[in-house]
């Protein structure tokens, strides 16, 4: 069942749309992010593999910039969740 994104999902969406990564792991991780909504396990799975250096990487600065970015949203998308528990 789809559900309404939050503003912090639908930028990891994005986010994820721009890496250099093989289309089928991005298509996986951006359809369980609208389907299902993003959880730690899915998170941590998608910061493992970002951090993953490859070899032979040309977009290293790139990719520590999304590193980044991505690390920014989760953080925020977190503060979000943990908000929602207190009303």
């Amino acid at each position: 069942m789809a559900i309404h994104n939050p503003p912090e999902e639908r930028q990891i969406i994005k986010l994820l749309e721009k890496l250099a990564l093989p289309e089928s792991e991005r298509a996986t991780w951006v359809e369980q992010i609208q389907s299902d909504g993003l959880n730690e396990e899915l998170a941590e799975q998608i910061h493992q593999r970002l951090t993953t250096p490859q070899s032979g990487d040309p977009h290293i600065v790139n990719r520590a910039s999304m590193v980044l970015q991505y690390t920014q949203l989760v953080r925020r998308w977190r503060l979000v969740q943990g908000a929602k528990k207190f009303h």
